[in-house]
Formats: C-alpha cells, sequence, structure tokens
C-alpha cells in the first residue's frame, strides 16, 4: 500500500451494500478499504483505532445511528472526513447530519465515478455540497436580527468569500469568480476556516446561513 493511498473505513449495516461498496472502492486506483462496520458503534471503535482518512458512513444504522457515530467522531477530534451514506432524499436528516459535522451526502445507489469523486474531493478538503442540496437544507433559516460579532468583525473580503461558499462554489470556482489561483484560494479558506473556528467547508456553510449570509 502506497503512503499516498487514501484510506476508506466503509460503515453500513447491509451485508451486500457495504460489500459492494468495499468492491468499488478497493478497486479504485490511490484508494484503499482499510476496514468496515455493520453499526455506528463498531464504526466509532474502528474509527479510533485506524483513523481512515475518509469514513462512508451509512445513515440509518442499528445500535448507534450513522449521524450519531458521526458526531462522535467528530467530537472525539479524529482527522477523519465523513460522508453520510443515504438512500433517502430527506431535508431533516440531511440538516442533522451536516450539524453533526459530515463533510457532504452520497446516495447509496451512487456510480463509482461518484463515489470516487467524492472521496478524493472531501480528502482535498472540499465538501460535497451541492448548491441544489444547500438551498434545500437550508431554506428554513431565518437571518438573524444581527450576525454574531465573530462575523461583523471579519473583513469584507472574508465575507465575501464565506458568501460565495455558502452558495456552493468549489475552490476552482471561487478561484474563477475571484480571478485568483487556486492556490490561493486555498489558502484564504484555510485561513477562514482558522478565524472561524471551522472543522470543514460544510461548517462555513452552516455559519453563513445562521449569520444570514446567503446572498
Amino acid at each position: 500500500m502506497s503512503n499516498t493511498e487514501i484510506r476508506v473505513l466503509v460503515a453500513e449495516d447491509h451485508d451486500q451494500v457495504r460489500a459492494r461498496i468495499q468492491r468499488i472502492v478497493d478497486a479504485m486506483p490511490g484508494i484503499t478499504v482499510v476496514g468496515n462496520a455493520a453499526n455506528g458503534l463498531t464504526a466509532v471503535s474502528a474509527a479510533k483505532r485506524l483513523e481512515p482518512d475518509v469514513i462512508l458512513m451509512d445513515i440509518s444504522m442499528p445500535i448507534l445511528n450513522g449521524i450519531d457515530a458521526s458526531r462522535q467522531i467528530v467530537d472525539l477530534g479524529l482527522p477523519s472526513r465523513i460522508i453520510a451514506l443515504t438512500s433517502l432524499e430527506d431535508d431533516a436528516t440531511f440538516h442533522e447530519a451536516l450539524r453533526a459535522g459530515v463533510a457532504g451526502f452520497l446516495l447509496k445507489t451512487s456510480s463509482r465515478g461518484e463515489i470516487m469523486h467524492a472521496i478524493q474531493q472531501v480528502h482535498a478538503g472540499e465538501s460535497m455540497l451541492s448548491p441544489s442540496l444547500i438551498t434545500r437544507v437550508l431554506a428554513h433559516y431565518e437571518p438573524p436580527h444581527r450576525p454574531s460579532k465573530v462575523i461583523t468583525d471579519l473583513p469584507d473580503k472574508d465575507r465575501e468569500l464565506l458568501r460565495l461558499i455558502a452558495r456552493g462554489l468549489s475552490n476552482t470556482e471561487l478561484a474563477e469568480h475571484l480571478g485568483l489561483s487556486p492556490a490561493t484560494v486555498k489558502s484564504y479558506v484555510s485561513r477562514l476556516l482558522g478565524k472561524l473556528g471551522a472543522r470543514d467547508r460544510a461548517q462555513l456553510v452552516i455559519l453563513a446561513y445562521e449569520n444570514g449570509l446567503r446572498e
């Protein structure tokens, strides 16, 4: 196994689905499955033991569901990025999973290419949050009477960057929109994460919407 390979943990309670996903992921260049789990409790244990780069986490699992398992993994401060696996398109579930700290979503019926793209994206620090999903999940937020101080204290260029991230723009799209290099954008996003104490871009999206930075 190459040191540069992306290490993946698959957490899924249905044996056939888990086996299918493992076969697909293991056949991907530069990606390897280092473990699996059939419920949320064993997923948390495996995440602590293996510290995978990416976890494919079924939302609906016995003993401990995938959302609560994701929350525990994030609270433990583990470096793993989590992609929620779901067979449903339920806005409330998406929102709860986002709040738990997942970096994106995949339908269990996703193609090989979609799964590989998602793993590579979240491993690179991106989030698998399409603009349409962002609109659906966060549309219920009512803008606050006034943004929090941490937002109002941001320089204008940082607030603009946060607003664009909340619209679902990738680093490449941000670079094109702002007339900057992708490397510079990546640096700006990392700095913004640090300023706001956010773990990833998904948390930036939530912060933006909670503070009325929709458009």
